[in-house]
């Protein structure tokens, strides 16, 4: 069984602390999605609701952030003090066939009578 260190005890607040938050932001976009839809329900679509909206949007960016923070966290806590992720080889890109250039190519024809 392995040790948990300082650091990973940290690493597993932070976990904790980014999971309350989550829930947080995410209770708070249901309450602004439902006041949301009822104002257009209502065809109503107020100042408020316009505000609403803005801060249902920044929601939605704080919330992407905040995974990706977990995420980054839970990374780290996957790999022991000194342990590298395994490297493995970058694929090749991808081939892109060679541009022809384009030519505009004006033809006359002669007319039959």
């Amino acid at each position: 069984m392995t040790e948990t260190t300082p650091e990973d005890a940290a690493l597993g607040q932070a976990v904790a602390l980014i999971g309350q938050e989550l829930r947080r932001a995410e209770a708070r976009c249901t309450v602004l999605g439902q006041y949301i839809d009822d104002c257009e329900s209502q065809g109503s679509k107020t100042p408020a609701w316009s505000e609403a909206l803005r801060e249902l949007h920044a929601l939605h960016g704080y919330r992407i952030r905040l995974l990706r923070r977990r995420s980054l966290i839970q990374q780290a806590l996957d790999y022991s003090i000194g342990e590298r992720p395994v490297r493995a080889p970058l694929p090749a890109p991808p081939s892109r066939p060679v541009r022809r250039t384009q030519q505009q190519i004006q033809i006359q024809a002669t007319r039959r009578r």
